[in-house]
């Protein structure tokens, strides 16, 4: 038998490092090559590890937390001869296989949890079920954990046998047997009725006392009821991916901190863009939109390296996805060259495997750019944060009919505003207001 290591996949052409966020197995699990065996984060995207050998995990290097791309985070005992490891040079070149998409959220809409489903307790375990890693998309495997539900106990119908979110959400909405309910109290015979018990020698039922004709008020005052106890606060602990996105997070955000940057404001008009939107997302036209007008305004597509600003090339514009887990951003190579109706289709595909934990390392590109809607949220408005190294991001809020000014009086138009944030130090304000310009004159 050969041992085999697992190491940190390269999931970019500029990865260094990745974040493992947990193991899918236990050490003295056997497992095939291609089970899923661990999740890792990086930029922010969720991707599941695959086993590159059958055998049996022996030992986990690392249990959680950052690893340059490379590394052994674990080593397998692979049944027979293997030899993996002597085509491994610590640095692959292709990403982990990303999963098949699953959801129903359309790209436009931005999802806040729904309410938590009932906690019901766990039906049995399927007699014959493997004692092996269950094959789970990554939320179906969080929520399951924390309802303390057995994934082996569930009937997989995602691709490949694979437990979906759908899946444990219908265990959970499973309803509990119901309590016993007691009988209702007896009701107090009538004088008729008492009349018929008594002459059947039946032992007559107590009447109901006369009530008093005033009330007669109680020597001491009543007991005042006791305090009802607070709610307590709920301690149940961050699950392990939720806390990967919040550090993914809070890493950019600190670096964007240093970032000399600012916003320039301006509503554009979407009559004109309505009339040709044919179906289309707004998501998708304002994409478009904004790539194109990247294009004329080149300079906001730089990264500054600490001494000049270095162009990056076509737009690879990162779309800012709401998820159970968090924040995820895959991106759109080169989105104003594409086919409007695929790229919509696209860009919906997306966005649901995003929400599922799920990204395709198609959509894992170095982003230039960024957009973020909240729109679907009800806000008009906000600020956005530059993502090092990107040079600009773009927010949009609702889209809503306005007052806008007209010759001659006060007329009415569909507007959105949007909010250009820009790296000072790559662009300057009028690029920043040439942009959103163009994008003006695109739309209307």
């Amino acid at each position: 038998m050969a041992r085999v290591p697992v190491r940190m996949p390269k999931m970019s052409m500029t990865m260094t490092e990745g974040e493992l966020s947990h193991w899918a197995i236990a050490v003295g699990d056997e497992i095939g090559s291609g089970d899923v065996i661990c999740e890792v984060l990086t930029d922010k995207v969720d991707m599941e590890v695959e086993s590159p050998a059958t055998g049996t995990l022996v030992e986990i290097v690392v249990e959680s937390g950052m690893v340059p791309v490379g590394e052994p985070i674990g080593w397998i005992e692979a049944d027979g001869d293997s030899f993996t490891d002597l085509l491994d040079f610590g640095d692959p070149a292709e990403p982990a296989a990303a999963g098949d998409e699953l959801g129903s959220e359309g790209a436009d809409a931005v999802v806040p949890d729904p309410e938590p489903a009932p906690t019901v307790p766990a039906a049995p375990a399927q007699t014959g079920a493997t004692t092996g890693p269950v094959a789970a998309v990554p939320r179906a495997r969080a929520l399951a954990a924390e309802a303390g539900l057995d994934l082996r106990s569930l009937t997989p119908t995602g691709p490949g046998g694979v437990v979906s979110i759908g899946d444990v959400q219908t265990a959970l909405a499973q309803p509990a047997a119901p309590a016993a309910v007691a009988p209702p109290p007896a009701k107090p015979l009538t004088p008729p009725q008492r009349k018929r018990a008594a002459a059947q020698g039946q032992a007559p039922a107590p009447t109901r006392p006369a009530p008093s004709p005033l009330p007669v008020p109680p020597v001491d005052p009543p007991a005042p009821a006791p305090l009802a106890a607070a709610a307590p606060v709920s301690t149940a602990p961050v699950s392990a991916k939720v806390a990967a996105v919040r550090r993914a997070v809070a890493r950019k955000m600190t670096e964007s901190a240093a970032i000399p940057q600012f916003t320039v404001w301006r509503d554009l008009h979407l009559d004109v863009a309505d009339t040709h939107r044919d179906g289309l997302s707004w998501t998708t036209v304002l994409l478009q939109s904004y790539a194109r007008a990247l294009l004329q305004v080149p300079r906001l597509l730089d990264r500054w390296d600490g001494e000049n600003a270095v162009p990056t090339g076509a737009p690879v514009v990162a779309l800012a996805v709401d998820t159970p887990g968090g924040l995820m951003v895959p991106t759109f190579s080169s989105p104003e060259s594409a086919n409007p109706r695929r790229l919509d289709e696209d860009l919906r595909a997306v966005a649901r495997a995003a929400r599922d934990g799920k990204v395709d390392a198609a959509h894992q590109g170095v982003a230039n750019s960024s957009l973020s809607n909240l729109g679907g949220l009800g806000v008009d408005r906000f600020q956005a944060l530059i993502t090092p190294p990107q040079g600009s991001v773009l927010a949009l809020g609702s889209i809503s009919r306005r007052p806008v000014a007209v010759p001659g009086g006060i007329g009415t138009a569909l507007v959105v505003t949007a909010g250009l944030t820009v790296d000072h130090r790559v662009g300057d304000g009028a690029d920043g207001a040439r942009l959103l310009a163009l994008m003006a004159d695109d739309l209307g």
